[in-house]
């Protein structure tokens, strides 16, 4: 099995024994996974809930991961924030709060 399916199930069984839909996880990908949980932002979002990370063998597998959960599974996420001159090995996901999920909802509104 390939690094990439590997991880794949990897993290669609934490999915599952997280429960929820994949709408209400976030994947992301950070050079060091530990730093998103240290952001202020990062924090708020994962304090008391589910959240773990998987360090892939190259920045190209752990991108084939992500799009993988982003476009054909539907979890929340965004790339586009990743630090691009440093090397993002590691794919962090963890389950939103739902009073977040409720909170980000009436904002946009």
């Amino acid at each position: 099995m390939s690094n990439e399916k590997n991880i794949i199930a990897q993290i669609e069984a934490y999915i599952r024994q997280g429960g929820g839909e994949y709408g209400g996880w976030y994947i992301g990908l950070a050079h060091n996974p530990i730093d998103p949980i240290t952001e202020a932002f990062r924090l708020h979002k994962v304090q008391n809930q589910r959240f773990t990370y998987i360090e892939t063998i190259s920045p190209q597998a752990a991108k084939a991961v992500s799009d993988h959960f982003l476009n054909v599974c539907g979890t929340d996420g965004n790339l586009s924030d990743i630090d691009t001159s440093r090397p993002c090995r590691a794919i962090y996901i963890y389950k939103k709060a739902a009073n977040l999920i409720l909170s980000e909802s009436a904002i946009s509104a």
